[in-house]
């Protein structure tokens, strides 16, 4: 199956487990295999939004109804929020996140 960026935009993302992450609000791709490597999910509010950065392999489904990831991602995501300013990008990790003006 084929989708066009219109289609993939503002998807839900949820867990295997079924928690809810977010949205999809960007992708990350490599120049040149043109693979897409990473995407980026939108979480929160407008005024404390954050994106999670989910690895393409971390994605284990998509429909046109949303985005399934590994249960890892929402967890990785929940630890990342607690210990980690709002202000800075983790290094590492399953998942990232980084606050969105």
């Amino acid at each position: 199956m084929r989708m066009a960026w219109t289609q993939l935009k503002n998807l839900p993302v949820v867990t295997r487990g079924g928690q809810a992450l977010g949205q999809v609000a960007g992708v990350v791709f490599d120049p040149e295999t043109h693979a897409i490597v990473q995407y980026e999910v939108r979480q929160g509010l407008a005024l404390s939004r954050r994106v999670l950065l989910v690895a393409a392999s971390q994605v284990v489904s998509i429909t046109v109804e949303r985005m399934t990831v590994e249960d890892l991602v929402g967890r990785a995501a929940e630890e990342k929020n607690q210990s980690v300013p709002a202000t800075e990008t983790p290094a590492s990790g399953l998942a990232t996140t980084r606050k969105v003006s």
